[in-house]
């Protein structure tokens, strides 16, 4: 494994970097971040053109998530390319992850590394950006979950492979081709590689510890940790590199693979390493996971759970007749024993009221159609259990391709079996809200194709329906995200990426290197949000609220027309 730790004597001067030149200037806003519910980060950065101006505050349209990294001392983060290199031989089953961008810098050049940057350096950007090197970047848990890789942060740690960052002495305009010169350089002693060894290698180095502590120019949050140091020893690291999140995609066999009709398979997979967290391994209401499989993982698929915990879990999987390839690998190509990754899917939007919740009796309409009956099960398991008042309405093309029927309670579900004549009428099934039988609140559930859907959407807005009262789930498809050709406009950068008619603007921000979060990648989550600022859009998927569709769309499912404005 590679290391930048040199000779701990230190003996002689860092070496001075030669004049360097700005290759990339990046920037990004705060959105959730890894596929975890709860965690948010501004790490995920987009390439910015033209002048971009740098101020004491940072960059100009960039945004800093946790609150320590908010002050001047952190204003621009500085990684060097070539690590680049090292990590994709250090962890080669990641390579792909490793490209320009991916550790949330701000600024790259060609020549500054750690070792030939010293505390307090002071460089001029441009003709009147100056620049101050203020401390080494302290890997945190975040950096597991953009490699997903537990072991990652600490891995940075050891390695060196840091980065660095700067506070801004004087402001100015700064873009891609300026000039990137070393002005003063006030501790040749003190570069930042010494900074490394002294602080996680060296550790009982009191001497040094010291003289770090009194360096000028360094950050308050490194005078702190120092001076912490001096009084207390080491500090516990664990919080900082681990975190309370864990790591969402894991590795996951495959041990059941059973036909349960001409279109749906069974699929129950396993942990590869059982050791889940306790906080992690139970679903919550409506749970579904993402699989990552195919060759060189090309494919990403939600799926609701049928039953189960992040341990051992079952899913019913329906080939789709226009398959772009992934119920199709599936269920032609994947076998038993074969391993993909899984992560433990979340639901970002405001769920529907638990009936315990509610003040008086109430009442459940399950309306559901195909292979969406597997978002429910768990639910309807649930209200059983309690003796809840519910009712199931279950549309299938025949009996035979009815998956999961024995899962529901017979004398609660009607069947409707298209080869039999039998046709849903959603109108004659949704009650008013304030149902007048027993003085009961009405919750509608509903999943299945998007006609299913927009006809329950259109009958409860019609009724009235609050969105306490409402969960809608959409079960995607070959054709999900897909539509008419548009043009999608990078507010910060003036990019204008053209979204073809077979690919999703996800797909597209991805190809252009956005890293957009993604979880159900069917609209019912948001969590691939993005702010709409100009256009017409055509709203797909139900996580947004009506009033939120005026300035935001999901980038999964929803398309626009002709040109939007968006900022992501």
């Amino acid at each position: 494994m590679g290391s930048l730790a040199p000779d701990p004597d230190f003996a002689g001067l860092a070496p001075v970097p030669p004049k360097d030149v700005v290759l990339s200037i990046r920037t990004g806003k705060i959105r959730p971040f890894g596929g975890v519910k709860g965690l948010f980060s501004a790490m995920n950065k987009a390439p910015r053109q033209g002048k971009i101006r740098a101020a004491p505050g940072g960059l100009a349209g960039d945004e800093r998530q946790y609150v320590n990294h908010k002050g001047p001392d952190n204003a621009i983060h500085q990684y060097d390319p070539r690590h680049y290199e090292e990590w994709k031989k250090i962890l080669p089953d990641r390579e792909h992850k490793f490209k320009q961008g991916a550790f949330g810098e701000n600024l790259v050049t060609s020549h500054l590394t750690e070792a030939n940057i010293c505390v307090g350096d002071k460089f001029r950007i441009g003709p009147d950006a100056i620049v101050q090197v203020t401390m080494l970047r302290q890997p945190c848990y975040k950096l597991n979950h953009r490699f997903e890789y537990k072991k990652m942060s600490s891995l940075i740690q050891s390695t060196g492979f840091t980065g660095w960052y700067y506070r801004i002495l004087e402001a100015g305009d700064i873009q891609e081709g300026d000039e990137m010169v070393l002005i003063e350089r006030i501790h040749p002693r003190w570069s930042l590689t010494r900074l490394h060894y002294t602080l996680y290698t060296d550790t009982g180095n009191m001497e040094a510890i010291k003289e770090i502590s009194e360096l000028e120019g360094l950050s308050g949050e490194f005078i702190r940790l120092t001076q912490n140091r001096l009084t207390k020893g080491t500090e516990n690291m664990d919080g900082r590199l681990l975190g309370d999140f864990a790591v969402p995609w894991q590795e996951y066999k495959l041990v059941e693979k059973t036909r349960l009709t001409p279109r749906v398979q069974k699929f129950v997979f396993e942990a590869k390493d059982p050791s889940i967290n306790p906080e992690d391994l139970q679903f919550g209401r409506f749970p579904h996971v993402r699989l990552r499989f195919g060759p060189d993982a090309k494919f990403t698929r939600a799926y609701s759970v049928v039953s189960g915990d992040m341990n051992s879990f079952e899913l019913g999987i329906a080939k789709d007749d226009d398959s772009r390839g992934g119920s199709l690998y599936l269920h032609d190509n994947l076998k038993i024993g074969d391993v993909l990754e899984v992560a433990k899917g979340h639901n970002a939007k405001i769920p529907i009221l638990n009936g315990d919740q509610a003040a008086g009796p109430t009442r459940h309409i399950f309306i559901l159609g195909g292979i969406g009956v597997t978002a429910y099960i768990s639910e309807i398991k649930a209200l059983e259990k309690k003796a809840a008042d519910f009712e199931i309405h279950y549309a299938v093309r025949t009996r035979r391709e009815a998956a999961y029927l024995d899962h529901l309670p017979v004398e609660k579900t009607t069947v409707y079996a298209k080869s039999e004549g039998q046709r849903m009428d959603v109108a004659t099934l949704i009650p008013p809200p304030e149902d007048c039988r027993n003085n009961s609140k009405t919750l509608v559930y509903c999943c299945g194709p998007t006609s299913l859907l927009t006809a329950c959407s259109d009958m409860t807005t019609k009724l009235g329906y609050p969105r306490s009262q409402i969960h809608f789930e959409e079960f995607g498809g070959a054709g999900t995200g897909t539509g008419d050709p548009f043009e999608a406009e990078i507010k910060a950068t003036g990019q204008v990426l053209q979204v073809p008619r077979d690919k999703s603007l996800l797909e597209v921000l991805k190809d252009a290197g956005f890293e957009v979060d993604a979880s159900c990648l069917v609209g019912n989550c948001g969590t691939c949000m993005v702010d709409l600022c100009k256009g017409e859009v055509i709203h797909q998927g139900v996580a947004l609220e009506d009033e939120q569709k005026e300035s935001s769309m999901l980038t999964c499912v929803s398309r626009g027309k002709g040109r939007i404005v968006i900022d992501c």
